[in-house]
């Protein structure tokens, strides 16, 4: 690959890896029933609507689950890896493949945003631990799901609350045994 191609998938990367992270907080955010008018939350639905809700006329939600938000997902990382291997191999993915390519991207980019989540929330509680803004609220509501039972199992040592410790490392390693491997079986098979 020369420059150029390199510089073009490098763009197409970071430019839907940002509005993906924008739709996987959405679908996490409804999940999780954040406050609707925080004004972070009211940031990532004006930013990602253009997408969801045209689709919410044909795919409902069910279970509390927003099936348009997951479609969305789903298909941005299609014409993601579809744009990367036109602009790189200058040729079309194999289905199976694009399929197994982007259920490991899609699961990176989950786990990911996990891990920064964590470790924001432990920079902030060095930095300023008392203080309050919408995204703090936002940052303490999405990790609270991990850290809840990790803090359950592992005490405080000395005043220092160390369990993002284990947290971060277990979101590592699932990046590295699931994420990673699902990624590359399906970029083996969607380039054959």
């Amino acid at each position: 690959m020369g420059p150029l191609q390199n510089a073009s998938s490098f763009l197409i990367q970071t430019l839907f890896d940002l509005y993906l992270l924008a739709l996987l907080l959405r679908f996490i955010l409804q999940y999780l029933r954040v406050d609707y008018y925080n004004s972070f939350t009211q940031f990532i639905l004006k930013a990602t609507n253009p997408i969801v809700v045209p689709l919410r006329r044909f795919i409902p939600g069910l279970w509390g689950i927003d099936f348009a938000t997951l479609v969305a997902i789903l298909a941005v990382t299609l014409v993601k890896i579809t744009l990367i291997t036109l602009v790189s191999l200058h040729k079309l993915p194999g289905p199976i493949g694009l399929m197994v390519w982007s259920a490991g991207n899609i699961s990176g980019l989950t786990i990911k945003l996990f891990f920064y989540a964590v470790l924001a929330n432990v920079i902030l509680s060095w930095i300023a631990p008392m203080a309050y803004s919408p995204m703090t609220v936002i940052l303490k509501r999405l990790i609270e799901p991990l850290m809840g039972p990790a803090r359950k199992y592992i005490p405080q040592i000395g005043g220092f609350d160390i369990s993002p410790i284990p947290v971060i490392i277990v979101l590592e390693l699932l990046i590295m045994l699931l994420a990673d491997p699902l990624t590359q079986k399906g970029m083996a098979l969607a380039i054959r």
